[in-house]
Parts: structure tokens; sequence; C-alpha cells
């Protein structure tokens, strides 16, 4: 059975600060013939109340001019085994990204570093070393030089997945290579050079994976445009037969309003109308809304960036409120775009409620109460808010993009799963918020057929996870062709 070491800096329900957080947390389980085990940081600020992790082992790391003591912790959740590396000067935090570059670089240089001693440690042998985003990028280099002359590392291959390809944990180059030692030529004409003497994490796992793949097919093809590359489409290209989109799943077992553990009504497809309907009053008595089960509640419930559309949101706010809606949004993010909701609140009152932080509880309830989801983003590698809401019976207005366009069907009449609209600007927005609405208030017979289609489509895992066994399985007949000879 193949051998596969999942590397993320975040999982849930231990640390989550993102979609990866969630595909971390259920991708390992839903892969049934590949041995899929994970390894991540045990940060300061991890929860670890859902599953026992025991000291496996301790070991000594060569970091910044001096031997740092990491010790590995392992545990078991659902099938899954879990390694924690456990290093107080590096993984103290409250949050694994803390939006200062140098202590990103550092934290995240010293875990490849970390990694590449602890694996012999480990007490078996990957096939497969499967990385995710920026953080994870220099493994990728350092695994290509060491498999030359380091027999443990020989076979083994590499698989990067980008979740979003704008995080790119650009910093110094001379600082990164201290750090890693990897050598001159990574940084002079290799995966890691960038522009002005810096170091491009993301672009050396692009450079040196042996495969590479994205959360959905149609952001595979459009981060090989200049439009989505981010600077780096043209790597994309030249390695364009490496590439492959594979969309995100869902774990239903998290994600289904009639088991979830945040809800204390729980619903079904036979009786969304009846959990919807508490749902929303319970949110509008909470944020002062004008309780009337007949309005049409929209929510965002995202990231506050420029990525998501909150500008689109923000322009067409008063157009769409004077027509009756209600609009809750809620998310973190950056401090332009908290401010931006913020005032959306104080200028709205009564009818757009602004909760500008990310609350797990609050989004499961949000998710249960509203009648559509606002996803009217620039881009969008995948997204599983829109997977989320239409299991939980909340029908999606989103931009065509990305994993929208894979996963929104337009509506039509008995067809679709969402209201989609191409044009990056606040009329098509306000349109396709228009036609749901409009099809909520007249036709509740149609929409009602909507939100049974939405709650009954299948974004499992597990056509994708076939996807990933198939892939991993043949980058291990690859390596053992390799090996005889045989390339």
């Amino acid at each position: 059975m193949t051998q596969v070491l999942f590397v993320t800096a975040e999982c849930a329900p231990f640390i989550k600060a993102g979609g990866l957080g969630d595909v971390a947390a259920s991708l390992p389980g839903a892969i049934r013939n590949c041995n899929v085990r994970v390894l991540m940081p045990y940060y300061s600020c991890l929860h670890d109340d859902r599953a026992d992790f025991r000291f496996f082992a301790a070991f000594y790391v060569d970091f910044e001019g001096g031997h740092r003591r990491v010790r590995i912790y392992h545990g078991e959740l659902d099938g899954v085994s879990y390694y924690l590396l456990q290093a107080p000067d590096y993984f103290t935090c409250n949050t694994p990204y803390e939006g200062d570059c140098g202590v990103e670089t550092r934290r995240f240089a010293f875990f490849a570093c970390a990694l590449m001693a602890v694996m012999p440690a480990l007490g078996y042998q990957p096939d497969i070393i499967h990385l995710n985003d920026w953080h994870t990028g220099p493994i990728a280099a350092m695994i290509y030089y060491r498999r030359m002359h380091d027999s443990f590392f020989a076979k083994m291959r590499t698989v990067f997945t980008i979740h979003n390809l704008r995080y790119q944990g650009v910093c110094d180059r001379n600082y990164m290579q201290y750090c890693t030692r990897l050598p001159d030529e990574v940084f002079n004409s290799g995966g890691m050079a960038w522009y002005d003497w810096t170091a491009n994490p993301m672009r050396c796992g692009l450079y040196y994976a042996d495969r590479i793949t994205t959360v959905s097919e149609r952001y595979a093809e459009e981060i090989q445009q200049p439009e989505f590359g981010e600077g780096l489409d043209s790597l994309l290209r030249d390695r364009r037969e490496v590439v492959s989109g594979i969309i995100n799943g869902l774990d239903y077992k998290v994600f289904s309003p009639e088991t979830d553990r945040y809800l204390n009504v729980h619903y079904s497809a036979e009786t969304v109308r009846e959990g919807k309907a508490y749902y929303k009053e319970r949110l509008q008595q909470e944020f002062n809304l004008p309780v009337d089960k007949g309005a049409f509640l929209a929510a965002s419930i995202s990231r506050l960036t420029d990525q998501k559309g909150i500008d689109l949101i923000a322009q067409t706010a008063e157009r769409l409120i004077s027509r009756g809606a209600q609009i809750v949004i809620t998310g973190d993010g950056d401090g332009d775009h908290t401010r931006i909701v913020d005032d959306l609140g104080r200028r709205f009152p009564g009818r757009i409620a602004a909760y500008p932080v990310f609350n797990e509880s609050f989004s499961r309830t949000l998710y249960a109460a509203a009648d559509a989801l606002l996803m009217p983003s620039r881009f969008e590698p995948c997204g599983l808010s829109q997977l989320i809401a239409m299991r939980y019976g909340s029908v999606p207005v989103v931009r065509r993009t990305g994993g929208l366009r894979d996963t929104v069907l337009p509506y039509g009449e008995n067809t679709g799963l969402g209201f989609v609209f191409d044009d990056y600007t606040p009329d098509a927005f306000d349109q396709a918020f228009a036609e749901a609405e409009r099809l909520y208030h007249q036709d509740r017979r149609a929409w009602d057929a909507l939100v049974q289609r939405d709650m009954h489509a299948d974004f499992s895992w597990d056509a994708s996870a076939r996807r990933y066994e198939a892939l991993y399985n043949a980058l291990v007949a690859e390596a053992a062709q390799a090996q005889t000879g045989g390339l």
C-alpha cells in the first residue's frame, strides 16, 4: 500500500485559518487505498481536546547556527494518524499566520528543516510527500536534492497542492538560504529565485515538485494565464504536463444540518423550511433585524479580503436592501475590509448586520438561517462555503470563476444549483441577487425545488479521493521504474 505523508500548516479541528484546514481535516481520511498520515506544527494555540496526543520522540534540528530541540507527538482521530512537531521557540503563537513576513518565514523554514530531520524517526518510509501551499514549498527542493545521495529519500516523490496562489511567502533571500542551506542555484536561477533579491517559497514548490495539483479544474486553467497567475503563470505553463485540478470535497459527517454539533435544532431536506425559520428568527432577534420569516436573508461568510468581493457587496448594499433583503456579513480579514463591513453595519442598521470575526459556531448557525449565500469573488480556487451552504439549504449567488464555476451550475427551470454572474461589476452582481430574490418571493415552489437540489447534490470527497489515489500510485510506479533503469 502506498505510504503518504500529508504535510500542512493547519488542520481542523486542531487549528484552522481557512480552507486548507478543512481539506487537511477531510482528504486524508477519505483516501481508502493508501495509508495517509498527517504531519503539522504543534502550535501553542492548537486545540487538541479531540485527540490524545502522546510523546513519540525527541530530536535536534540544525537551524540558525544551533541545535534546536523538537519533540514529536503522535495521536489518532477518526482513523487517521497525526504527527505534531513541538518547538516552543518557533510555534508559540496566537495564530499560524500572524501577518509578519519575518515571523512566518522563520516559522515555516524551521518547519521544513524539522520535517527533513524527523522523517527517518517516524518509523516508516513515505513514498509520497503531499505538500500544501507556500509554507511547505522549500521541502520540495530539499527532497529533490536529498534523494540524489540519500537512499532514504531516493524513491520519495512529491505532490504540491496550490490552495491559493496569491499567498506566496516571499521573503529575504539571504535569510531563507541561511535557514534552509539549499544550494546557490536554487536562489540564483532555480525555484526560489524571485525579484529584488527575494525568495519565493510558493514558486519553489511549483518548480521542484513531481506533480502539481490545485483545488478545481477551472482554477488549474486560470492560473496558467496572466490575469490569475500571480506572476507564476509562465512557470505553470512550462510545467502544464504535471499540473491538474482536483476539486475539493466536503466532509458530510462534519457539515450536515442533520447532525451538526454546533446546531441545537437539526433539520433535513424534508424539514428545511421549519429549520430555517427557527434559525432565521433567532438570528434576526440577535442582530436587531426585523423579525420576519418571509424576509430574504442573505449571508456572506468568508475572509474579508479583496479576493472575496466585499467591495461589490458594499457598492450594491443600498440597492440590495431597498427591495427588502436582510444581509449578515461575518469573517475575519484585513483592516481595510473589516472597516468596510463595520461601516455597512453602521450605515444600514436593521438591514445589514456586521460581525467581522470568524466564529465556527456562529457560521454554522448562519448557514442554517440564510436563504442565500453571497460569494461574488474576484477569483476562487475552489471555495468550500458554497458547498457548505448548499448542504444547509442556502442557495449560492456567485461569480462564475474558478471552483465556483465548477460547482454552482446556473439556475434554470428545474435545473441548476444557484445564481451566477460573469462580469466583476456591481450591476452584474445586483442582477444575480435580484434574480434569486425574485424567485424566492414570486415562485416559492421553484425556490423550494432549488433548495432540494442543493441539499441532495453530492460534493463528497469520494471521486476526488480516487483521483488522488491514482496520482499517488502513478508516482510510485514511476519511481520504481526509474530505480530499475526504466527511465
